[in-house]
């Protein structure tokens, strides 16, 4: 009896095993090797008239045959599981208005987009490129290598202005430069000449720009109406950075909310009272207003 009972024992646990090994030899039949794309970073291309062509594209939007994929950062593989001929669309992002969590494609930049057939196994090296839309405008923009039009001083404090400097250009010959000081303790400057005509229907419109700070500095717009009454507004604090930072600022809201004739970007910032250093500097470059 006993020997019986251990034979169907015996019986059940050879097919238990079995079992195990035909299911694990079944699941790594049904496995598929997917498509990679190995994807890098976006080159930026300009044509003239658009200023500078670097830039800080941080991810990357991807779409296969109009279904998301999700956000990457290149350079990265990303995995694709279906087979066949395959469209894949690559949509450039930024961080906007500088912040991490609010990764965002950006509505200035082209899409590119590349057909492949996606096979099992197969390996894609995807180099994208992107430029300008041919609908953006600038209505302002400056590098500071052939003038400063930063003049309109605001502040009522003789010894501080933003100067065309040579001391720590991001990229060319010149930055736009902020000293302050004891005697410099505020500042408060625009560019002499005003935007009119920004767009005020909700087309995005995005400030571009460089910084490099040794302290706080506000951003704003200042904004004039047809009776020439101006209205200025400081809605975005730089926190200091010891390297060249990148800036887009959304400002399509503002020009919303207030729906004024003209508009001016402002810089504005004062001398810490716990200051280490007789001087602290303000470098800016590569300043682009744009909208569509």
């Amino acid at each position: 009896m006993k020997d019986k009972y251990k034979r169907r024992a015996g019986l059940l646990m050879t097919l238990f095993l079995f079992g195990i090994i035909s299911g694990c030899t079944l699941f790594e039949k049904d496995e598929i090797s997917p498509t990679i794309i190995q994807l890098q970073p976006f080159d930026f291309n300009i044509q003239p008239g658009q200023g500078t062509a670097n830039n800080r594209i941080t991810e990357v939007w991807v779409y296969a045959n109009n279904a998301f994929l999700g956000a990457f950062t290149p350079p990265t593989n990303i995995y694709y599981l279906k087979s066949g001929p395959t469209k894949f669309v690559f949509r450039p992002g930024i961080r906007n208005n500088g912040i991490q969590s609010d990764a965002r494609p950006y509505p200035m930049f082209s899409a590119y987009s590349i057909d492949l057939e996606a096979a099992p196994g197969a390996v894609f090296e995807v180099n994208p490129t992107t430029a300008y839309l041919s609908t953006v405008e600038f209505p302002f923009m400056t590098d500071f290598e052939f003038d400063n039009p930063f003049t309109d001083n605001r502040d009522t404090v003789t010894a501080s202005q933003l100067v065309q400097s040579s001391v720590d250009a991001f990229e060319g010959d010149f930055s736009g430069q902020m000293i302050m000081s004891q005697e410099a303790y505020f500042i408060e400057v625009g560019h002499a000449l005003p935007m009119p005509n920004l767009p005020t229907d909700g087309t995005a419109i995005y400030l571009e720009m460089r910084y490099k700070s040794d302290v706080e500095m506000s951003i704003g717009l200042l904004g004039s109406d047809l009776q020439g009454q101006s209205f200025s507004n400081f809605f975005y604090l730089v926190n200091p950075s010891a390297e060249w930072n990148m800036l887009y600022l959304d400002l399509t809201d503002y020009i919303v909310a207030s729906d004024l004739n003209s508009y001016k970007v402002l810089f504005r910032s004062l001398y810490p009272n716990n200051a280490l250093l007789p001087e602290q500097s303000i470098f800016i470059d590569n300043i682009k207003v744009v909208h569509l």
